[in-house]
């Protein structure tokens, strides 16, 4: 797991006039709307006696703490102690807890959880327009929490050849696949798994394009097949924590071509049975964690799954990779929060202590903005 990323915290829906916990990177974070509607995103620890602030409730916008009645704005500073401080309104510098950027996309709040200022911070790229374009596409989005890995999950989203044997669904779909790769930086990768007839023929009208953008932990696949509609899936991913995942996902599919009663098959199918087929399969596959691959016999159908853990890896440790190690070994005793922008800013004046970060051993990568190519590209 590693900070300086944008996650997909919650669907934004769900953000509304109550505070709401949400788990990621191991740490705890409390999502609520201030007077202006706009979301924002706190450490959910109070730094008086380590209340959790979302069991609290809002006034006005401000954050109300559950134990002391400490209040909290949207920028994470404490604005009023009720009682044991000679002025209420004049709080200490320190009263304040971390506060993270917080953007809107498909539906979803996304939170940059990292302490780099604006400037600096990669951009979350647009690998979905058609969400902008409700009138000519269906689109329904799913929430799960799965008992498995992040990278196991983003791997298996860029993996085309499980389809054929793990979900019931997909078994009239081909079994092989040639692989082209269109476009790889440090950050993205996109490839089309052209399929194969039965006389080993491939087609730019038969197979799926995957496009999958570190920067949000995303991945686009779009389904073509002849004489099929269009199927575009977009799964976004959190870890929640290094064995748990947040899943997102939004399926689309083109108005013109299904009815809303096809759509919603495709839908229940999904929840109800396709994401456990993965589950089934990623929650029994070992180790834990992704394996090196030279423990792993890869061949050339793997290609795109490799280049998006690759690239993960090397992200993560350039931006800043948590010891997870050491934060087990001390999570009963210290509290922990994920570094914002604020401590860069001004480093000493906080309670609470920031994740411990692994060494860095390399320089940021270069992040670009991507846009997802439209079909007529192929």
């Amino acid at each position: 797991m590693f900070i300086n990323n944008w996650y997909a915290a919650c669907e934004a829906a769900d953000v509304t006039d109550q505070p709401r916990r949400v788990r990621m990177l191991g740490c705890d974070f409390v999502l609520f709307r201030d007077a202006r509607g706009r979301a924002c995103c706190l450490s959910d620890t109070c730094c008086h006696r380590g209340a959790s602030l979302s069991g609290g409730k809002l006034r006005g916008g401000e954050l109300i703490c559950p134990q002391h009645g400490w209040e909290f704005n949207s920028a994470g500073r404490c604005i009023r102690i009720p009682a044991g401080v000679p002025k209420p309104a004049e709080p200490p510098k320190r009263a304040r807890v971390p506060s993270y950027p917080v953007v809107e996309r498909y539906g979803l709040l996304f939170v940059f959880l990292g302490d780099l200022d604006e400037g600096a911070r990669p951009e979350l790229p647009d690998l979905l327009p058609e969400f902008s374009e409700q009138d000519r596409w269906y689109c329904s989005t799913l929430s799960r929490r799965e008992d498995v890995n992040f990278m196991r999950m983003i791997e298996n989203y860029n993996d085309p050849c499980h389809v054929n044997y793990v979900h019931e669904f997909g078994q009239w779909l081909p079994e092989g696949v040639t692989i082209e790769t269109q476009a790889l930086t440090e950050t993205y990768v996109k490839a089309f798994h052209a399929a194969w007839d039965q006389h080993g023929n491939t087609s730019p009208d038969r197979g799926l394009l995957m496009e999958y953008s570190v920067v949000g932990l995303m991945s686009r696949n779009t389904n073509h097949q002849e004489n099929y509609p269009v199927q575009i899936v977009l799964a976004v991913v959190t870890p929640i924590d290094i064995a748990n995942t947040q899943i997102h996902m939004l399926l689309l599919q083109p108005r013109a071509e299904v009815s809303a009663e096809e759509h919603q098959a495709l839908v229940s199918m999904t929840e109800q049975q396709v994401m456990d087929e993965d589950r089934e399969v990623l929650a029994r596959t070992k180790p834990l964690l992704a394996a090196p691959v030279t423990e792993e016999l890869i061949v050339e159908t793997d290609l795109t799954l490799v280049q998006a853990r690759k690239m993960t890896s090397a992200f993560g440790r350039a931006m800043g990779e948590i010891d997870v190690a050491e934060v087990s070994a001390l999570v009963r005793e210290r509290i922990f929060v994920i570094p914002c922008p604020g401590h860069r800013e001004d480093p000493k004046a906080w309670i609470h202590k920031t994740v411990p970060l692994l060494p860095r051993l390399s320089s940021p990568p270069e992040t670009r903005t991507v846009a997802s190519e439209s079909r007529a590209a192929h």
